[in-house]
């Protein structure tokens, strides 16, 4: 199935949740927040949503800064 990642192209399985996709493409999930089609998804809920054929993925880290 393909899905669009910060604006990258990926191919991943079917049936696949945010908290494997974050797992297939090595991210770290401390400090992050994700988006599927621009609603952001509590981490809680990483585990219970499927994504799907198209869906646009947008990962955002916090970062430190002064």
């Amino acid at each position: 199935m393909n899905l669009t990642v910060n604006n990258n192209s990926h191919i991943i399985d079917e049936s696949t949740t945010i908290d494997k996709l974050i797992e297939q493409l090595n991210i770290d999930s401390k400090g992050i927040a994700i988006a599927v089609n621009l609603t952001v998804v509590s981490k809680e809920h990483w585990n219970k949503t499927a994504l799907k054929e198209n869906d646009n993925i947008t990962i955002i880290k916090a970062t430190q800064g002064g």
